[in-house]
């Protein structure tokens, strides 16, 4: 029997910033479509490399090729009318990941529209088209119409003035790429390591009322607060961070017997031979990179600062994890410029190690704090 066609948003085409919208039949989808009179029930934010969304099991991530489509009509993609500049892509994205943990206030997504109207007090809980919004208000973006970004909808974007969807961004998925979607998804794992931690931080602080008073832990970002005001429960929350795999996950990918060839110059030669175009396959490569290269750097700058005016070990371990993860971006920018070199691309390979040379510069930043070198 022929299976039906799925679909699939073509990553290739989005920009750093997009907002996807899509209109899934889950029953929780239906009922939120029904409360705010929209097709669409969930939004989501394209930030260069992964989707971030707000959904029941709070904010995180998603690789967007494990979205795949019953009808073409189910997502759509919507992208400012004025293009964004560079800055503004990069403070709408980074605020967008500054929330990940962050609970999901489905209360307050069912009720967007009464609230609003009697002007309750929002909280620093999250729903999916609220963190979009806000992505965009923080930087100075001009909203336009929309003058309720902590209270707006799903369809409260999908009809801005300053958005407009742009065609052709759905397209069939392809066999493998449903049988991708259809794998296991090591982001889950991710995510439940986090919260597992964030939660037991979460807890901690509610049985206490002064802390319960002063802080309302969501992101990571907040429990870094906490402990810079109390660093009396450095040892506590240290023991937190230790008690899964959230500070050694970024190591998942070099299991991976799919991506051996990003950590294995024998592998990547092999996986080079395969295609017509190499050079197209290692600029496809080359551009993940990039981004995340600027993420650990600065990442790794704020924890060397934190660890230096507090001296606790909460922070470094968070020096030893970015550095770790700045470590993997090294990796795979030699593997890369390997593969360049082998197809002749030499000029290419060059600027690719150059690259390389500058992450090996913030490895040993964090190496001389780590007492390393």
């Amino acid at each position: 029997m022929k299976m039906p066609k799925k679909y699939i948003i073509d990553r290739s085409k989005l920009l750093p910033g997009d907002i996807v919208l899509t209109a899934e039949v889950a029953a929780v989808s239906k009922i939120v479509r029904l409360a705010t009179f929209s097709r669409y029930s969930h939004a989501a934010i394209w930030v260069d490399g992964t989707m971030i969304e707000a959904t029941q099991d709070g904010v995180f991530s998603k690789n967007i090729q494990r979205l795949i489509l019953d009808k073409p009509g189910h997502a759509d993609v919507y992208r400012s009318k004025d293009p964004l500049t560079r800055d503004q892509a990069i403070q709408i994205c980074d605020y967008a990941r500054s929330l990940v943990g962050t609970l999901y206030a489905l209360d307050e997504a069912m009720l967007v529209l009464p609230k609003r109207k009697l002007g309750l007090a929002e909280t620093k809980r999250q729903f999916c088209s609220r963190l979009v919004a806000l992505s965009y208000e923080q930087s100075g973006f001009d909203l336009k119409n929309l003058r309720h970004p902590l209270f707006c909808t799903p369809r409260m974007l999908s009809v801005c003035t300053a958005f407009e969807k742009v065609p052709g961004m759905v397209r069939e998925a392809l066999s493998e790429e449903i049988a991708f979607a259809e794998t296991d998804d090591p982001g889950k794992k991710n995510q439940a390591h986090l919260f597992e931690w964030l939660n037991a931080v979460r807890d901690l602080v509610k049985k206490d009322a002064i802390l319960n008073s002063r802080f309302d832990i969501q992101a990571v970002n907040d429990v870094n607060e906490l402990l810079t005001a109390h660093p009396h429960l450095d040892e506590t929350i240290t023991a937190l961070i230790r008690s899964n795999e959230y500070l050694t996950f970024y190591n998942h990918d070099t299991k991976n017997e799919h991506l051996a060839y990003r950590y294995n110059k024998f592998a990547m030669i092999e996986k080079l031979s395969w295609y017509q175009n190499p050079g197209d396959f290692l600029m496809n490569e080359l551009s993940k990179e990039p981004e995340m290269f600027r993420r650990f750097e600065i990442m790794t700058s704020v924890m060397i600062d934190k660890f230096d005016e507090t001296g606790l070990t909460y922070f470094y371990e968070h020096v030893r994890l970015y550095k770790n993860l700045m470590t993997g971006v090294y990796v795979r920018l030699k593997h890369i410029a390997i593969g360049f070199n082998w197809i002749g691309e030499d000029e290419d390979a060059e600027k690719v190690y150059e690259l390389a040379s500058m992450a090996a510069s913030v490895i040993r930043k964090a190496q001389v704090t780590l007492g390393e070198i």
